[in-house]
């Protein structure tokens, strides 16, 4: 059996990507001086190379031995299947690397958090989601991924959590739920990624005051009463930092603006909230509830200074808002 002609190691990502552009890390080397390591799906990605001296000494036998990092799109992936394009001196090859799939939560955990069964699409959307947080947080000169501690209030099994599995980020991540089970269900699957809570439904958590730099949280304010919602807006103003950001959705314009009742109702209050079927596993109180961006700045105000305001901005469908801790 001839002997290989390269050796490559992946230190990232080891599942695959949820989306693009993704983070790709690693070494390779070879008996001829490496050239390009990049992109097996197209030609106009290629990684970072730079030097890895502390493998020298446990690689002997491989002359050429570089590092390499940065990202790739959507075109280096099929399947659970990485493809790398490698230059060694006179030769290219692509380089296929098998990664471990993302299995999604169970189907139960999936229904109460968004409602149905999303299955492999669960945690890619989570992603997008993510993406879109972030960069509501960007817009407000506050980079996620740069915060020293980050809280992800109410969690549920990790949707948009998950995807700090594959962002590089400076601080320590947190998810909080009011669902014990699904919250156990992170701590034995997603405790790679960060620490988890499961908190009361009602104020106090057990946070130390001001802990948080950076708070966001999908489709929660979306569902609480009144009385309810506002202890949590007291709540995480305690927990959060000062000058701290918090970014949670909400049902604006596009979600009210549906039904006559629930429109006239915001419009005179800037509120709405509605019974209907209870979720299993969840609350009675956990409903439908509606704001209006004028209601936000008003009963909010207190606590968070509103920075901006982005509509439809979760999914095409939740409004977001992104709030500075006064």
């Amino acid at each position: 059996m001839s002997e290989a002609p390269f050796k490559l190691h992946l230190d990232h990502p080891r599942e695959t990507p949820l989306g693009a552009p993704f983070e790709v890390s690693g070494w390779v080397a070879a008996r001829e001086p490496i050239k390009a390591v990049g992109n097996g799906g197209s030609d106009t990605e290629w990684l970072a190379l730079h030097e890895r001296s502390d493998l020298r000494e446990s690689h002997p036998e491989w002359p050429h031995l570089v590092g390499f990092a940065g990202k790739l799109g959507s075109g280096a992936l099929s399947g659970d299947s990485l493809a790398l394009e490698l230059h060694w001196g006179e030769t290219k090859t692509i380089h296929p690397v098998y990664l471990s799939p993302v299995s999604p939560p169970p189907d139960h955990l999936q229904v109460r958090q968004v409602g149905s069964v999303w299955g492999d699409r669960f945690y890619p959307a989570g992603r997008e989601m993510f993406d879109q947080i972030a960069g509501v947080f960007a817009a407000a000169d506050y980079p996620l991924p740069q915060a020293k501690r980050i809280l992800d209030f109410g969690s549920g099994c990790g949707r948009v959590l998950r995807s700090f599995a594959e962002v590089s980020h400076a601080g320590e991540i947190w998810g909080c739920d009011i669902d014990g089970e699904s919250i156990a269900w992170n701590q034995a699957n997603l405790g790679h990624i960060g620490q988890f809570y499961t908190n009361p439904t009602e104020p106090p958590t057990t946070f130390a005051n001001e802990y948080f730099d950076a708070i966001y949280s999908v489709s929660v304010f979306t569902h609480l009463p009144e009385d309810l919602q506002m202890a949590w807006v007291r709540e995480l103003h305690r927990i959060m930092a000062p000058g701290g950001r918090l970014v949670p959705s909400f049902h604006g314009e596009h979600y009210w603006q549906k039904d006559p009742g629930v429109a006239a109702e915001v419009k005179e209050t800037g509120f709405a909230y509605r019974t209907g079927e209870v979720t299993a596993g969840l609350p009675d109180f956990y409903m439908v509830a509606y704001h209006s961006i004028e209601y936000i700045h008003d009963r909010w105000g207190p606590w968070f200074e509103v920075v901006a305001h982005h509509p439809r901005c979760i999914d095409g469908a939740h409004d977001a808002v992104a709030l500075r801790r006064r």
